[in-house]
């Protein structure tokens, strides 16, 4: 992929793009899994399966795109490093939903509405940031690169953790043994607790 090598020396106008290419609609799909409100002053009904496909969207992005962006970006990396704090505030808020749904004693003291606002809140947010970087992306890459990192992102997220671990190394080698690492124990963590809607996406 020699234009991901490519480096700019200005940094462009960030509107997003109205173009839908397929790593797009990969990471739109992702968000598929998290509850939609059914009336302005339903409640949102948080589960399990939001959490697998939110921490497994979080980690592919950080093995595939981020890297990616990084290379495109060259010196100007403001946009990638405000699309990482967001993902990093948003890992946070996934695991207090996930320790609060597993019944953890450190969550048992919070409300729901207010662990499922921060989410909430912190998913606005990433998905904002997020949506900017890909449309950035996909205004440089040729269709064969945009193709090639879908593949990868898909890769990833097949392998990636279903659990959220806002600790642990993301970037570089040790973010790659991480990766490995979280999602081969939390493959077996699922299989143990039988938890409801872990399976990864095919």
């Amino acid at each position: 992929m020699a234009e991901l090598e490519r480096r700019e020396d200005h940094f462009p106008d960030r509107v997003p793009s109205s173009r839908n290419g397929q790593i797009a609609q990969l990471i739109e799909a992702a968000y598929d899994a998290a509850p939609q409100r059914r009336g302005e002053d339903a409640p949102l009904a948080w589960g399990h399966p939001a959490v697998a496909r939110l921490s497994g969207h979080l980690a592919a992005m950080q093995r595939t795109v981020y890297p990616a962006a990084r290379r495109q970006l060259g010196e100007d990396l403001n946009l990638l490093r405000e699309c990482r704090a967001h993902a990093r505030e948003t890992g946070w808020a996934l695991r207090l939903l996930h320790c609060h749904l597993a019944g953890d004693g450190a969550a048992g003291g919070r409300r729901p509405e207010n662990v499922h606002g921060w989410l909430e809140h912190c998913l606005d947010g990433y998905r904002a940031a997020e949506r900017t970087l890909v449309a950035w992306m996909e205004e440089r890459l040729t269709t064969g690169e945009r193709e090639q990192l879908a593949l990868w992102y898909r890769s990833a997220l097949v392998r990636a953790p279903t659990r959220p671990h806002p600790r642990g190394p993301h970037a570089g080698w040790p973010g790659g043994v991480a990766f490995r690492l979280h999602g081969f124990w939390d493959g077996v963590l699922d299989a143990i607790d039988s938890r409801p809607g872990a399976a990864r996406p095919d």
